[in-house]
């Protein structure tokens, strides 16, 4: 682990840890990639989260699960994939052909492959029941809901285009041997004398201010072409893919805390301080300012809107006009009544027989 930019690697895999929610920030449960490995190679040290490199095996399947893009392999890059199918002279995604375990690709990647193809995409789902990785059948389940849920979406939004599966196995070799050599080829390709070229997710990442992940940015421009042709671009159900939120103006304190800790800056305050916009195209669903916020001001809102998504379109959630406290002459967000901050409100509600005249009592 290095001490500067707190990047893990092992091989050819590598851990950034900066990128993860859970290092990120304290009170954060995310474990999805914890659930998924059939090694147990990733796991929690004093509530970060720590790769042990004598279990982990190298085999991509925790990649598709972050949300971050936290996790990345030398020698294949989801986001470049997704983006180059409908040029891919093999259409069949399959983890003996092209790729490695397929659980390195998100709902995401899917939605991209199929939007950005003529006809439907094709997975090879066939050798996911009998693979050393399928520990009690995790990774295989994991990988047809990421499936389901893509097609699900494209119904739902009426393209009539999706991920089709294979389901029929075939007899061949064993999924690590072929993914072992691929990746012996990859090492040895990345000799002394070797030209490093950086994949689209690391350039990506490499980008100053660059918060949102590839495979986010990605979906988006792929919908851009379809939304634009769609009767209805706003939905009342609730998405595992879009989010958004809400903010109580009687109970939210500006106090910023949610914009601070916002990963991908899906909030932000607007350029005066007054005020917080949200954008549905950026947010992750981490659930960070909602726990942050400490009078629980901020909530789920189970509506999203494409064309927002899309198009990173930001809603003003709550705006306040600051006015000068009677008391301390500090500037706060009011709410109406007597022009007195909380602070002052509640010292001297709670303190106010400190000030009582004797010839008063």
């Amino acid at each position: 682990m290095s001490s500067a930019n707190f990047v893990h690697r092992n091989n050819l895999f590598t851990f950034t840890a900066t990128r993860c929610l859970r290092n990120e920030y304290f009170h954060n449960d995310c474990h999805i990639c914890i659930d998924l490995c059939p090694k147990n190679a990733i796991q929690l040290v004093r509530n970060k989260l720590t790769i042990f490199d004598h279990e982990c095996i190298e085999c991509a399947g925790c990649i598709g699960s972050c949300p971050t893009e936290s996790f990345e392999i030398e020698s294949f890059d989801p986001n470049e994939f997704a983006a180059s199918y409908a040029l891919n002279n093999t259409p069949t995604v399959s983890c003996k052909i092209s790729t490695p375990c397929l659980g390195v690709f998100d709902v995401e990647h899917v939605l991209v492959m199929v939007l950005r193809s003529g006809e439907n995409a094709l997975c090879d789902l066939s050798h996911c029941a009998a693979c050393s990785l399928n520990e009690q059948g995790i990774m295989e389940r994991t990988i047809r809901k990421r499936m389901d849920e893509a097609n699900s979406f494209l119904t739902k939004i009426g393209i009539e285009k999706e991920m089709k599966t294979i389901d029929v196995p075939e007899k061949e070799a064993p999924l690590r041997v072929l993914f072992r050599k691929g990746l012996e080829k990859a090492k040895g390709a990345m000799g002394k004398d070797a030209v490093a070229v950086k994949s689209m997710t690391a350039s990506h990442h490499g980008t100053v201010g660059m918060l949102i992940p590839l495979k986010r940015i990605m979906l988006k421009n792929s919908l851009k072409e379809y939304v634009g042709n769609m009767r209805e671009t706003k939905s009342t159900d609730a998405s595992s893919l879009f989010f958004n939120k809400q903010i109580d103006f009687d109970t939210c304190a500006n106090c910023g805390d949610c914009t601070q800790f916002c990963p991908t800056d899906a909030l932000f305050a607007s350029s005066d301080k007054q005020g917080i916009y949200f954008s549905q195209g950026k947010c992750i669903g981490c659930g960070i300012c909602e726990d942050i916020c400490k009078p629980n001001a901020i909530t789920k809102k189970e509506e999203y809107d494409l064309v927002s998504v899309a198009f990173d379109r930001a809603e003003l959630l709550v705006r306040y006009a600051m006015v000068m406290c009677g008391e301390c002459r500090c500037p706060y967000p009011y709410k109406g009544g007597d022009p007195i901050c909380d602070r002052c409100a509640g010292y001297k509600k709670e303190f106010s027989t400190m000030f009582t005249l004797a010839k008063d009592m």
